[in-house]
């Protein structure tokens, strides 16, 4: 018999700021602050996903739980093949998911970025990460012309007839679809088996017929990546994807490339909505558990392409996403005892974009070549994204070529042309914090660190632009960001309600969370975080059986 359900919903970008604006015509969330402990929930720096995420996880800063950055270098690594963020193995600490599995408590995670490759293999700890479904060669939406295309060593051949596409997909085991497909009408889910990287696997996407052709979404493959039970995914994939499909995000790789407009965007965006929310259910549904945590993406997504326009559609948009997280919210709270609801984040409003790395390219300390890849061999300073820059030192980097005795003058020329780069338009200074280092920093942290931006720029780690600076777009770029700012971007929510949770408005840390959930469970854990007492009701430990 169980003693105790716990919920944790990760709802990524839910920005306190707006979340008030919006709060009372949210009733299910807006009911759960009225009748539980609601405020700010504070992030780390710098405030990105898989770093405030892994806080949020395991109740320790970024320095000590090792996720410092969206990409981790580490010595003896190249600086072309760091660590990634979204991945067990750089966390240094054990997350909360272990922490109670180990204690025979059952655990599920519908995702999370830390959560696999699988290093704990605990029975009763199931763990899925559907981003991992993903292959970078081989996920990204397309455009398909009329005539022949080949993705992934698949056929599409298109023919227009009356503003009808008539398509016919052969996948690589000669195994043909036939289909009907007019302009502005989907597809439901299609499976077929593909080829990447040499390997066969099943793919799903969608159609979407244009004016002038097709658009195919971002493609999610069944692939032992994504979970630690893969009986389990094969149930999801029969039971959930083949019917609502696996978009995990709005397709804004397609939208910047003018692949596909705004409203396709918006589309994407309901569809990656649709699969969170009927894939969550389902795995909550299907497995006993004592605590699991679910994931929402949309917000994040649609406040970065939207909330920098300051017009009353835009924010109209905004809303109606908060609202369709209203509707996550409401679906899953008779699923649990208690329901703690948090954002890493918030959102900040910007105007520009800096391709910080095609600055480091004008310095003449990184190389490009075919205008889109890196030269390694020649490359001195990169940016990795997080606000590192890393230099390619000799001995610590793989195949580095810069020596310790010109590490100090390359460190000095790099924070001098940093600290005087302005907006050549209107004269602003771009950062406002910067840390260099005198000797060559250790693993996971950067030679020069940028620690304040303008919050009038977004920094970008991407080489593909011909620009270092780039004015946004409306409901085509980004026109909002977080990560750098400490303003609004640094404070998300915490909702805590349910049977052991009192009424009181109070403000959290991100670290706070895990030793709070923790006490619930009678299981004292010391980090950076602390026990947040004045939410938790008199004699909730005898709610719970103490487990050794």
């Amino acid at each position: 018999m169980r003693d105790l359900k716990t919920l944790l919903i990760v709802i990524d970008g839910v920005s306190y700021a707006v979340f008030n604006q919006f709060r009372y015509n949210l009733d299910t969330m807006n009911n759960l602050v009225e009748n539980g402990s609601f405020g700010k929930l504070e992030s780390v720096f710098p405030t990105i996903t898989p770093v405030a995420l892994a806080s949020l996880f395991t109740g320790y800063l970024p320095a000590n739980h090792g996720i410092t950055s969206t990409k981790i270098f580490i010595k003896g690594y190249s600086l072309s093949k760091p660590l990634s963020a979204h991945s067990s193995i750089p966390l240094k600490v054990d997350p909360i998911w272990y922490l109670l599995a180990k204690k025979e408590y059952k655990v599920i995670v519908t995702s999370a970025p830390q959560a696999l490759p699988d290093k704990w293999k605990l029975k009763n700890l199931i763990l899925f990460d559907p981003y991992k479904s993903k292959i970078k060669e081989c996920s990204e939406g397309a455009f398909l012309k009329i005539g022949n295309t080949t993705i992934n060593e698949v056929n599409f051949s298109i023919e227009n007839n009356n503003e009808e596409y008539t398509i016919k997909i052969t996948d690589i085991e000669n195994n043909t679809l036939s289909l009907n497909l007019k302009q502005n009408e989907w597809t439901a889910p299609l499976e077929v088996i593909m080829r990447c990287k040499g390997k066969e696997m099943k793919g799903t996407f969608r159609l979407k017929g244009l004016s002038n052709g097709i658009y195919l979404t971002p493609i999610s493959f069944l692939i032992p990546s994504w979970s630690n039970s893969q009986e389990l995914q094969n149930e999801v994939w029969e039971n959930v994807i083949k019917k609502y499909g696996m978009i995990l995000d709005g397709d804004y790789v397609s939208l910047k490339s003018n692949i596909i407009g705004f409203n396709e965007y918006y589309e994407t965006l309901k569809f990656a909505y649709d699969f969170f929310y009927n894939y969550s259910l389902f795995l909550l549904k299907r497995e006993e558990w004592d605590f699991a945590i679910t994931y929402l993406p949309i917000v994040d997504n649609i406040q970065h392409l939207l909330y920098g326009i300051d017009d009353s559609r835009s924010l109209d948009y905004i809303f109606q996403v908060y609202k369709m997280t209203d509707n996550f919210v409401k679906a899953h709270i008779e699923l649990a005892d208690n329901i703690i609801i948090c954002s890493d984040h918030g959102i900040n409003k910007v105007k520009k974009r800096l391709y910080l790395n095609k600055f480091l390219e004008k310095l003449n300390v990184l190389k490009i070549v075919d205008d889109k890849k890196i030269d390694w061999k020649r490359t001195k300073a990169y940016y990795g994204g997080g606000g590192i820059i890393r230099i390619n030192l000799k001995e610590r980097e793989n195949f580095g070529i810069v020596s310790k005795k010109e590490f100090n003058k390359l460190i000095k020329y790099l924070t001098i042309n940093l600290e005087r780069l302005e907006d050549p338009e209107t004269g602003e200074r771009i950062f406002t914090v910067i840390y260099s280092n005198e000797t060559p920093a250790s693993d996971r942290q950067g030679d020069i660190i940028i620690n304040g931006v303008n919050p009038k720029y977004s920094i970008s780690s991407n080489i593909e632009k011909n620009t270092i600076f780039e004015n946004v777009i409306p409901y085509n770029t980004t026109t909002a960001d977080h990560g750098y700012y400490r303003n609004d971007d640094i404070n998300g929510i915490v909702i805590l309600y349910g049977k052991n949770f009192t009424k009181k408005r109070i403000d959290m840390k991100i670290v706070d969370v895990t030793p709070t959930i923790l006490k619930l469970y009678g299981i004292n854990y010391k980090s950076d975080g602390k026990i947040i007492n004045e939410v938790l009701k008199n004699g909730y430990a005898d709610n719970t059986k103490q487990k050794a």
